[in-house]
C-alpha cells in the first residue's frame, strides 16, 4: 500500500474495494503522504474511499494545497460527517478555511452542541491560546471517588494520557493539584509554546478572564505552532508573507513579494549613493572596487548571524529588554573579536596579493568597523522593532543590510580617501 504507483493502478483498475479494506491499516499521516503524491483527481478518489473516521484524521494531516483540492467539490453531507468526527479545534480550523457560505451551511448541519463549540472557537484569533485549544473536557467533583472518575475518564474516546495509580476509595480532593499551570485564552500561541517548553507539559489548561476553565491545549498542537512560527520567521526574513504557497498563482506571489523588493531596491540605491561620494577616489585607484564587495559581504554575513541568534532568542523568550544590555555587550565583543581576526587576515591577503601595505591596513580597518557595526545592530534592530511592536523577523534584515552596505562602503572608501597618497 505504500507504493504510490500501486495505489494509482488500483484506483484505475477497479481495485477500490481492496484499497477501502486495507488502507485503514495505515496511519492517517501515511495515508496523507500517499494522497499528496497523487494528481488532483486521484486525490479526491482516494479520499472519498476512506471511512468517515479515518477521513477526519487524514484531512488534518494533508498539506493545505491538497486539502483545498479535496474540499473543492466534496459532498456536503460527507464533509459534515467528517467535521463531527473531529476534535473541536481541528473542526474550527477546517471550517475557518471554508468559504463563508459553505462554512455557514456546515455549521447549520452539525449537531447543535458541536456547532456551538466550534463557533465559540472561531471567535478567537487563530494565533492565540483560544484559537488552538480544544473544548472537550472531563470535569469531576472533588467529592467523587477516584475509581468513579477513572471509569468516566476511560469511557472517553480521547487519548487520556497518564492515569495516576492510587487508592480507588480516595476522593478526588485527596489527590487534586491546586497549583495547576494555566494560560489565558487570549495569550499569543508563541508564548503558549514557551510555557510548554518551560514546564515540560503535554497538556495545558486554558482559562478566561474570570479564571474559568474553557479548554485545553495538547502537545501535538504546540508542535504545529513551533513549526508554523519557525516557518513564519524564515519566510519573513526572506521578505515573504506566511500565507504564500508554492502553488499560488504567480500574480498573487508577485503582489506579496514586490513591496519588499522595492524597499530593497531603495536601500541598494542608498548604498550606491554612498559609493558615488567617493567617485574620484575610485577613479584614482580602480583596484579598490575589487575589494568593496568583500567588506560589504562580510558585514552582511556577520549581521545575519547576529540577527538570526537574536530573533531566535526573542522567539524563545531567552532575550528580553531586561537582559538586553548583556546581549548587546556580548554582541559588541563578538563583533570586535571577529573583526580583528578577519581584518588581519584580509589585510595580509591584500598585502601579499597587491604588494601594498596601506591597502591591507585600510581593508583590515574597514573590515573591523563593519563587523562591529553588523554585530551591534544585528542585536539592536530586532529589539527596537520588538519595542515598536513590529515583528522583528519582518523588517530586520532589510535595515541591517542597508547599514552594513552603507557603513562598509563608507568606512573602506573613506579610509582609502584619507590615505590616498599612500595607496597610489
Amino acid at each position: 500500500m505504500h507504493n504510490v504507483k500501486k495505489v494509482t493502478d488500483l484506483i484505475g483498475d477497479d481495485g477500490k474495494q481492496y484499497i477501502k479494506e486495507h488502507i485503514t491499516e495505515l496511519h492517517p499521516a501515511d495515508i496523507a503522504d500517499i494522497i499528496e503524491t497523487l494528481d488532483e483527481e486521484k486525490k479526491k478518489e482516494l479520499f472519498n474511499l476512506l471511512h468517515t473516521e479515518i477521513a477526519s484524521k487524514v484531512i488534518v494531516e494533508v498539506n493545505e494545497h491538497s486539502r483545498d483540492q479535496i474540499l473543492e467539490d466534496i459532498n456536503k453531507e460527507k464533509l459534515t460527517d467528517i467535521v463531527e468526527e473531529m476534535s473541536s479545534d481541528d473542526a474550527a480550523d477546517l471550517i475557518a478555511d471554508l468559504p463563508k457560505e459553505e462554512a455557514k451551511d456546515i455549521l447549520e448541519k452539525l449537531h447543535w452542541e458541536d456547532s456551538t463549540e466550534v463557533q465559540k472557537l472561531l471567535k478567537y484569533p487563530e494565533d492565540t491560546a483560544g484559537g488552538i485549544m480544544q473544548t472537550e473536557l472531563l470535569s469531576v467533583r472533588e467529592e467523587m471517588l477516584v475509581e468513579d472518575a477513572i471509569i468516566q475518564l476511560m469511557a472517553l474516546s480521547e487519548n487520556i494520557g497518564d492515569v495516576p495509580i492510587v487508592k480507588h476509595e480516595m476522593p478526588i480532593s485527596g489527590i487534586i493539584d491546586r497549583n495547576v499551570i494555566s494560560v489565558n485564552v487570549n495569550e499569543d500561541q508563541e508564548e503558549v509554546a514557551n510555557i510548554f517548553k518551560k514546564y515540560d507539559l503535554i497538556s495545558l489548561a486554558v482559562v478566561d478572564d474570570d479564571s474559568r476553565l474553557v479548554g485545553r491545549i495538547q502537545i501535538d498542537d504546540i508542535v504545529d505552532v513551533l513549526v508554523e512560527e519557525a516557518s513564519e520567521d524564515m519566510l519573513h526574513m526572506a521578505g515573504i508573507y506566511q500565507d504564500e504557497k508554492i502553488m499560488d498563482p504567480p500574480l498573487k506571489s508577485v503582489r506579496m513579494r514586490l513591496p519588499w523588493l522595492v524597499i530593497n531596491l531603495a536601500t541598494a540605491t542608498l548604498a550606491a549613493s554612498v559609493v558615488g561620494l567617493f567617485q574620484d577616489t575610485l577613479q584614482a585607484m580602480v583596484i579598490l572596487a575589487m575589494f568593496m564587495p568583500i567588506v560589504a559581504g562580510m558585514g552582511g554575513n556577520a549581521g545575519t548571524q547576529a540577527l538570526t541568534v537574536t530573533i531566535r532568542g526573542i522567539a524563545l523568550g531567552e532575550l528580553s529588554f531586561n537582559n538586553a544590555k548583556r546581549a548587546v555587550l556580548n554582541g559588541i565583543t563578538i563583533g570586535v573579536l571577529n573583526g580583528v581576526v578577519t581584518g588581519v587576515i584580509m589585510a595580509l591577503i591584500a598585502y601579499y596579493w597587491k604588494g601594498n601595505y596601506m591597502l591591507g591596513i585600510v581593508l583590515g580597518l574597514a573590515m573591523m568597523v563593519n563587523l562591529f557595526i553588523a554585530n551591534f545592530f544585528g542585536i539592536i534592530i530586532p529589539l527596537v522593532l520588538k519595542w515598536l511592536k513590529i515583528d522583528p523577523a519582518v523588517a530586520s534584515s532589510i535595515f541591517l543590510t542597508a547599514l552594513t552596505d552603507c557603513i562598509g562602503f563608507f568606512s573602506f572608501l573613506g579610509l582609502a580617501t584619507l590615505f590616498i597618497k599612500y595607496l597610489v
